[in-house]
């Protein structure tokens, strides 16, 4: 098979080539069969294709006076390509089938949305024939996305709800469908956009039980994305997980981790909060699933002191102290909290940094070697310091970490990289200490292995603490399997904020504000 591709070609093309050889007539020069114009019949004339998808010109090509030459053309592709069949395989061909395949690019989009590309035969003896195969792009061969994506169980508790999702197409939503025959509810609903958000209070009742639906939605071409939901109306449950949101509900849905972030069971009913307010007039809510503020979202209940259950009446807490730390304890069943604050030095780490120099403080669990006894001794007084920086360790060895964390200039138990340029794609790391003499067991924080690859806690693995350090006051410790990492995956490449309490144990990863 023989390519030929025009040096300003920016899209792949090539040809595959099939040819059945006959009988013709040939002296000198051609002699005449049929004097006839070439046949051409492709198997389509139009297609409705996108960009960046391969497309295929086919059809079958006779000539009973033989065949010369193909050309394909086509000036927004850059596309002048000859098939010199007469070079490539004589003279003896009299039926040709055509597969010559093209990918537009993307960057054409903005310039032309069909691609009519003019085929011309030549047969042995000059005469010619064209046609002309016309790619439109305007099919749509990609599925539609949840772009807020309710749970395969929702949690119902009150007799009635704000049912919350969101879909989107590369080209458009042109139908969504919620369907719950047990609750009388089918919508169909029309759309004209790429984007839809769909947010209506559903009546479930007073009836205790699961209420099985779909919701999806249609593209164009009839491509979906559906789900099967259970709306699951019971009393208030005990629940294992909680969320603390201090984001705008649509932002909820923009991190890579960390947002909202996740709080302690700490009793029945109870849980227990612990939060760095940086800015004075924060505002939190609590959520028991992570994506939307409902169907459950505690917040203050703007009739009483109490929290209520229901994120179409719950108000932001607002957190009124800047610099400090806060905790908070709130039981559900009873709607009562309690909020407390205390300092960023009474706050503890495992680490002792003193921000100046970026020196550590390492406590050698072997203790202090006394030469004379030839032992070991004291092992709580024995510190040794080091210049210390702790980096995000992707690959390789911890001398060989470029990229590294700096301690926020306010709170030394908040490291952070920001404006942070990341690639789209798998996103595997773990901050660790890194040391000149390739130190590799002192200091590393790793999620948990349920959540590696959308981190909730990240706990202190290593050899090395502050004897002071009291692991009850948070979630973490180093019961952690050493070799978990985060396992992420980033939508799009762009600058990112890694923004880390150590403190808390809590990591968020969020578009930076930097563009």
């Amino acid at each position: 098979m023989k390519k030929t591709i025009s040096k300003r070609l920016v899209w792949l093309a090539s040809a595959a080539i099939l040819a059945t050889a006959q009988v013709g007539c040939e002296d000198d020069g051609f002699s005449a069969v049929d004097n006839q114009n070439p046949s051409i019949a492709l198997e389509e004339s139009l297609i409705h294709w996108e960009f960046s998808r391969e497309f295929r010109v086919k059809g079958v090509i006779t000539d009973a006076d033989g065949i010369k030459t193909i050309n394909l053309q086509n000036k927004d592709l850059y596309l002048n390509k000859t098939i010199d069949i007469l070079d490539i395989y004589g003279s003896d061909v009299t039926s040709y089938e055509l597969d010559y395949k093209i990918t537009p690019n993307d960057t054409l989009a903005y310039r032309v949305e069909s691609f009519p590309i003019l085929i011309t035969v030549e047969d042995l003896v000059g005469n010619i024939n064209t046609t002309t195969f016309t790619a439109q792009m305007d099919g749509d061969f990609t599925d539609p996305k949840f772009t807020v994506e309710p749970s395969e169980v929702v949690n119902v508790i009150m007799p009635s709800f704000t049912l919350k999702f969101g879909v989107s197409d590369n080209v458009i939503i042109k139908k969504v469908v919620v369907d719950f025959p047990t609750l009388n509810l089918k919508e169909e609903i029309e759309n004209t956009s790429k984007e839809y958000t769909y947010a209506k209070r559903i009546q479930v009742g007073d009836e205790y039980g699961d209420y099985e639906g779909v919701i999806a939605a249609y593209d164009a071409y009839d491509n979906k994305v559906e789900k099967k939901i259970i709306i699951r109306r019971s009393e208030l449950q005990d629940y294992e997980k909680m969320y603390l949101c201090d984001v705008a509900e649509e932002d909820l849905t923009k991190d890579i981790c960390g947002v909202p972030m996740r709080i302690d069971h700490t009793g029945e009913f109870e849980y227990t909060a612990y939060y760095y307010n940086e800015t004075a007039g924060t505002g939190i809510r609590f959520l028991q699933q992570k994506d939307t503020y409902g169907p459950i979202c505690f917040g203050k209940d703007p009739n009483s002191d109490l929290l209520t259950p229901d994120p179409d009446v719950a108000e932001p807490i607002i957190l009124d102290k800047a610099g400090v730390y806060y905790k908070i304890v709130f039981n559900t069943k009873e709607g009562i909290y309690t909020a407390t604050t205390y300092t960023i030095d009474e706050a503890v780490d495992p680490l002792h940094i003193e921000l100046g120099s970026q020196k550590l403080n390492v406590w050698d669990d072997r203790g202090k070697w006394n030469a004379e006894l030839g032992e070991w001794e004291d092992p709580d007084n024995n510190i040794i310091w080091g210049e210390f920086n702790i980096g995000i360790l992707s690959d390789g060895e911890p001398k060989d970490v470029k990229d590294f964390f700096k301690y926020n200039p306010k709170n030394k138990h908040i490291i952070e990289i920001l404006n942070y340029r990341i690639s789209a794609g798998p996103f595997e790391f773990h901050p660790h200490n890194w040391q000149a003499s390739n130190w590799w067991d002192y200091y590393s924080w790793k999620p948990e292995k349920a959540t590696e690859t959308d981190p909730e806690v990240w706990k202190w693995v290593g050899k090395y603490k502050r004897p002071d350090y009291d692991v009850a006051t948070t979630s973490y410790n180093n019961a952690v399997e050493v070799g978990n990492h985060a396992k992420l995956t980033i939508p799009k490449p762009g600058k990112y904020d890694i923004i880390f309490d150590i403190h808390l144990g809590r990591m968020k990863i969020v578009p930076s504000k930097e563009k």
